[in-house]
C-alpha cells in the first residue's frame, strides 16, 4: 500500500506560492522578529504560580504620619521608596521583572491559572503594543494567532471579576510607594465613533469643547514616582439608560445608574483607599459644583485628610481669634479679600515649573456643614500676580502645612490630566473597542495595572557600568611613545 508522505507546517508559515515564471513552489515563512522577555513573555517564563485565590495580601509598610509624609514630599520633591533600595524586597531590586512581579499580585485574585496567565499577557501586551492598543494589536505582540480570539474571549466574554483585581494593585501601589494623595479626576476619553458603551457628547472641562468620548471618573493614587489609577466608575447618560436596545447591546447590568462623580469619587475613596493600608493619605477632589460642607463632613468621618478645590461664590463662615465661627457668612471670593485675610505672600512651590503665586491662609468653615463634630478649617487661595482674577480657591483641614506644601498638593491634578492625555493614552487608556460594559472595565482595570507597571520601569535604578572615562583637556593628551 502506498504511503503518502505527511508535512508539517510552521505555525508562522504563509500558504505555498508559485512564483511567476518558476516552475517550482516556493514556500515564504513569515515569522516574526523575536520579542525581548522584557516586553513580552508569551505563554512561559513564569517564575511561580499565582497566590491562591482569596489568599490575603500583605498590607504595606506603615508610614509617617500624614502631615509629615506630605510635607516630606510635596515641600522637597524627593521621595523614593526603599523597595528599589532593597533587593530582597517585595519587587526586587534593580534586575528583576519588576512587571512579573506586579502581574502576580495584582492578578493573584484570578481563580484560574489560565485567567492569571492571560491577564499577564495583556498586561505586557499593553507595554509593548505601538498605536493603537487593539485586542489584534496587543495579541500581536506574543506572535502566535491564537492569543488574538483568547484574550478577545477574556475581556469580553469571561467571567472574573475586576473589583478584587483593583483592590489588589491598590495594595501593591501602597507596598510599592504609600501615597501621599489620593485624587478624583474626571477623564474624558474622547472616540472616533459612538457605537461603544459610554460614548456620548461631554464637554471637555480643560478645554470647554464638546467631544465625542467616554466620560469616567478615576480614583488615582499619587506617590512619589507619579500618580496611578486603582479604580473606576463610568458614567452613563440617559440615552444609555433609557433605551432597552442600547441596555441590551451593552450588557448593562440591574443596577446601572447615572452617577454624580463627587458621589463616585466618594464612593470609591470608601471601597479603594479605605482598604489600601493603614495609611490615610488627604484626598483631592473638585467640589466647585458640590455642596463641599458636606463632602468634607464624609471625607472627615472615613478619617481622610481632604483638600476640596471649591467655587469662589462658596459660603464659608470666619473664625474668631478663640476659634469660633463669627455671626457673618461671607463667600470665598469676600473672605480671601476682606480684611481677616491679612496680605497675601508671595510663595514658589519648590520644584514646580510654573509660580510663584500670591496665596493668603484664612481660618474659617464651611456653611453648609452638617450638625456634628467639626474640624477647623482652612480656606486657601491662590492668585497669579500677573493675572489677579486668575485666582483659585481651596478648603482643607491640613491646617499645619505650609503653604508651598499645600501649593505642591493642589497641583497634582494638573499632572493627571497630563497622564491621561499622553501616558494613559500610551498604555491603553483610551482604547476599547469593545462594546460591553463589564468588557470596558475589565480592559481599564489592566490598563490601569500596565500604566503602574511602565510608571516602575520608567524609575528603575540605572545599572552600575564602568566608569566613563575622564575628559581630556586641551593640551593634556599623550601620545604613544615611538620605538626606537
Amino acid at each position: 500500500m502506498h504511503t503518502w508522505p505527511v508535512r508539517t507546517w510552521s505555525v508562522h508559515a504563509r500558504p505555498v506560492h508559485a512564483r511567476p515564471g518558476r516552475g517550482r513552489a516556493v514556500r515564504h515563512a513569515a515569522v516574526p522578529a523575536p520579542i525581548p522577555a522584557a516586553r513580552v513573555t508569551g505563554r512561559v517564563a513564569f517564575r511561580e504560580p499565582a497566590p491562591a485565590p482569596g489568599a490575603p495580601i500583605a498590607p504595606g509598610p506603615r508610614t509617617a504620619p500624614v502631615v509629615g509624609a506630605v510635607a516630606a514630599l510635596f515641600a522637597e520633591g524627593d521621595f523614593r521608596p526603599a523597595v528599589f533600595d532593597d533587593p530582597g524586597g517585595p519587587g526586587g531590586g534593580a534586575g528583576d521583572d519588576l512587571v512579573g512581579e506586579l502581574c502576580r499580585r495584582v492578578l493573584g485574585p484570578l481563580a484560574r491559572s489560565d485567567q492569571r496567565r492571560s491577564g499577564e499577557l495583556y498586561i505586557r501586551g499593553l507595554l509593548a503594543a505601538t498605536g493603537r492598543k487593539s485586542i489584534r494589536n496587543i495579541a500581536a505582540q506574543t506572535g502566535v494567532p491564537a492569543d488574538a480570539q483568547r484574550l478577545h474571549h477574556f475581556i469580553s466574554d469571561s467571567t472574573w471579576r475586576w473589583r478584587p483585581v483593583r483592590a489588589a494593585l491598590a495594595h501593591h501601589v501602597g507596598a510599592l510607594a504609600p501615597p501621599l494623595a489620593w485624587v478624583v479626576h474626571t477623564a474624558t476619553l474622547p472616540r472616533a465613533g459612538r457605537g461603544g458603551v459610554g460614548v456620548e457628547w461631554f464637554t471637555d472641562p480643560r478645554t470647554g469643547r464638546r467631544v465625542n468620548a467616554r466620560c469616567a471618573v478615576g480614583l488615582w493614587a499619587v506617590t512619589g514616582h507619579g500618580a496611578c489609577p486603582v479604580d473606576w466608575i463610568l458614567r452613563l447618560t440617559p440615552r444609555w439608560l433609557d433605551d432597552p436596545v442600547l441596555r441590551a447591546r451593552a450588557r448593562l447590568p440591574a443596577d446601572a445608574a447615572a452617577v454624580d462623580a463627587v458621589a463616585a469619587g466618594l464612593d470609591m475613596v470608601r471601597a479603594t483607599a479605605a482598604t489600601a493600608g493603614p495609611h490615610r493619605a488627604p484626598v483631592l477632589l473638585d467640589a466647585r459644583h458640590a455642596p463641599a460642607g458636606r463632602v468634607a463632613a464624609r471625607l472627615q468621618a472615613g478619617g481622610f485628610p481632604y483638600l476640596l478645590r471649591i467655587a469662589a461664590s462658596h459660603p464659608l463662615t470666619p473664625l474668631a481669634a478663640d476659634g469660633r465661627d463669627a455671626a457673618r457668612v461671607v463667600t470665598a471670593r469676600h473672605l480671601a479679600a476682606g480684611p481677616a485675610a491679612g496680605a497675601y505672600g508671595r510663595v514658589r512651590p519648590p520644584g514646580a515649573a510654573d509660580g510663584p503665586y500670591d496665596v493668603v491662609r484664612v481660618p474659617c468653615r464651611a456653611y453648609d456643614t452638617p450638625p456634628g463634630p467639626r474640624r477647623r478649617q482652612l480656606l486657601l487661595a491662590r492668585r497669579d500676580p500677573y493675572h489677579p482674577e486668575r485666582t483659585a480657591y481651596w478648603l482643607t483641614d491640613l491646617t499645619t502645612l505650609p503653604s508651598a506644601a499645600l501649593l505642591r498638593l493642589a497641583a497634582a491634578p494638573d499632572g493627571i490630566d497630563r497622564d491621561v492625555s499622553v501616558t494613559g493614552r500610551r498604555h491603553g487608556l483610551h482604547d476599547f473597542d469593545g462594546r460591553t460594559f463589564a468588557g470596558w472595565h475589565r480592559h481599564i482595570t489592566l490598563a490601569s495595572a500596565a500604566h503602574a507597571a511602565a510608571l516602575l520601569l520608567d524609575r528603575r535604578p540605572a545599572v552600575a557600568g564602568p566608569p566613563p572615562p575622564a575628559p581630556i583637556r586641551r593640551g593634556e593628551r599623550s601620545l604613544p611613545r615611538k620605538r626606537p
